[in-house]
C-alpha cells in the first residue's frame, strides 16, 4: 500500500505540465544551460499525451502536501556498439533543498522500472563534470562512469523550400536518331528540321498552348519547303513530332527523394499534351506541381512564369532553387531572386541538393 504521509514518484499529468516546465527551467539554470525556448509545455504535451505511441516518459516527485518539487524524464534509445535498445535519461532533477531526502531514489528506481517494463537490461545518462554530488549519488547507486565528452551540434538549415525544375534536357531526352536518318536520306544538314521546329515562330505558337501536333508539324513542312518537297518536310515534322524520349532515372530518382523534404515543381516550356507525356515517362507524380507554358500561356523566360511557379510553391522566390539547362532561363528566375542551377549533368542536380538528401 502507499504511504500517504510518504513522498511519491508518478507518472506526470496533463495537469502538472506547468509545474514541469518551471522546473525544467529551474534545472537548465542550475547546470549552466540556456533556458527553454518559449512554447515548452505544448511541445511536451504533444511529446507525452498527444503521440499515439509516446517514446517519451515523464515521472515526477511529489510531497506528501501534492506539491511536485522532481521530475525526471526518459525515452528508449539504440546502442549500436551493443545492438540493442536501452533507456536514455535525459534529465533528473530536485528541487533545491529537497535533495538527500531519498527522492534521487524514488525517481532513478522508477526510471529502472520504466526500462524493465520496456524488457530493457540498460540506463544511460549524462551529467556536467563539475555536479560533484550527482556524481557520488549515481556512484551510491552503483552507475559506472564512462569518459565522454558531449557535443551539441544545431543542424543547418536547408539552403531553399522549393526546387523548381525544367524538364526537357534536365529530366527528358529524346531520341532523334529516326528524324536525322531520313534528314541524311534527304540530303539535308544534320538540324536542318530542329532548327526550323524550335524556332520562335514555329515553337512559341506550340508552346503558348495556341495550336496543336498537326499544325506544328505543317509549319515545319512549309519551314522546310525550299529544301525539300513539303510532303518529305511534312514526314520529317512528324518524325520530330513522334521521336521516342525517356526520363534521366538518376534525376528522377534525385528529385523523388528530394519531394520527401521539399516541395518540388516542374517548370517547362511545353505542348498542351504534356500530361500524357509525364504519364508515359512515369513521373506524373513526381512533382507536387507543374507550371507548363501551354497551361498558363507564357513561356520561359517571361519573369511572370516564374512567379506563377513561386506563388504556386507557397514559399518565397529566394528560398527556390531553379534549375534548367538553358542559361537564358537560369538567369530570369536569379533576377527574380532565386537560387539558380545551370544543368549540366546530373552531377550538377546531386550536389545542389546535398544538403537536402545527403551526399551517397
Amino acid at each position: 500500500m502507499t504511504d500517504e504521509g510518504s513522498p511519491r514518484v508518478r507518472h506526470a499529468r496533463r495537469a502538472d505540465l506547468p509545474r514541469v516546465v518551471e522546473l525544467v527551467a529551474e534545472h537548465a539554470a542550475y547546470e549552466k544551460g540556456t533556458p527553454p525556448a518559449p512554447g515548452l509545455e505544448q511541445r511536451l504535451e504533444a511529446l507525452l499525451f498527444e503521440a499515439a505511441d509516446p517514446r517519451l516518459r515523464c515521472l515526477v516527485a511529489e510531497l506528501p502536501g501534492g506539491e511536485v518539487v522532481g521530475y525526471a524524464t526518459c525515452a528508449p534509445e539504440i546502442s549500436t556498439w551493443d545492438g540493442a535498445e536501452y533507456l536514455h535519461m535525459d534529465c533528473l532533477f530536485l528541487r533545491d533543498g529537497h535533495r538527500g531526502l531519498g527522492l534521487g531514489e524514488l525517481l532513478t528506481d522508477a526510471v529502472a522500472a520504466q526500462a524493465r517494463s520496456l524488457g530493457l537490461a540498460e540506463v544511460q545518462w549524462q551529467t556536467p563534470a563539475w555536479n560533484e554530488g550527482a556524481i557520488r549519488f549515481y556512484g551510491r547507486i552503483g552507475a559506472e562512469a564512462k569518459e565522454k565528452l558531449r557535443f551539441t551540434w544545431e543542424v543547418p538549415p536547408l539552403p531553399f523550400d522549393a526546387v523548381l525544375c525544367d524538364l526537357d534536357g534536365v529530366i527528358r531526352f529524346y531520341d532523334m536518331s529516326a528524324m536525322e536518318e531520313m534528314e541524311r536520306a534527304a540530303g539535308l544538314p544534320h538540324g536542318s528540321t530542329a532548327e526550323i521546329a524550335f524556332a520562335p515562330e514555329t515553337d512559341q505558337p506550340l508552346m503558348l498552348g495556341r495550336t496543336g501536333k498537326a499544325e506544328w508539324v505543317a509549319a515545319i513542312a512549309r519551314g522546310l519547303a525550299d529544301r525539300v518537297p513539303y510532303e518529305r518536310g511534312h514526314a520529317l515534322g512528324a518524325a520530330l513530332a513522334e521521336a521516342g524520349f525517356s526520363a534521366d532515372t538518376t534525376v528522377v530518382d534525385l528529385l523523388r527523394r528530394a519531394r520527401a523534404h521539399l516541395h518540388v515543381a516542374l517548370v517547362t516550356n511545353a505542348t498542351p499534351w504534356l500530361d500524357d507525356d509525364l504519364a508515359e515517362l512515369g513521373i506524373a507524380d513526381l512533382a507536387h506541381t507543374v507550371v507548363s507554358s501551354a497551361g498558363v500561356g507564357i513561356v520561359k523566360p517571361d519573369r511572370r512564369i516564374y512567379e506563377i511557379a513561386v506563388e504556386r510553391a507557397g514559399v518565397p522566390a529566394e528560398r527556390c532553387l531553379f534549375v534548367d539547362d538553358r542559361k537564358e532561363n537560369v538567369d530570369a528566375a536569379v533576377a527574380l531572386g532565386m537560387v539558380g542551377l545551370h544543368y549540366t549533368g546530373p552531377d550538377d542536380l546531386r550536389e545542389a541538393l546535398a544538403p537536402v538528401i545527403g551526399r551517397d
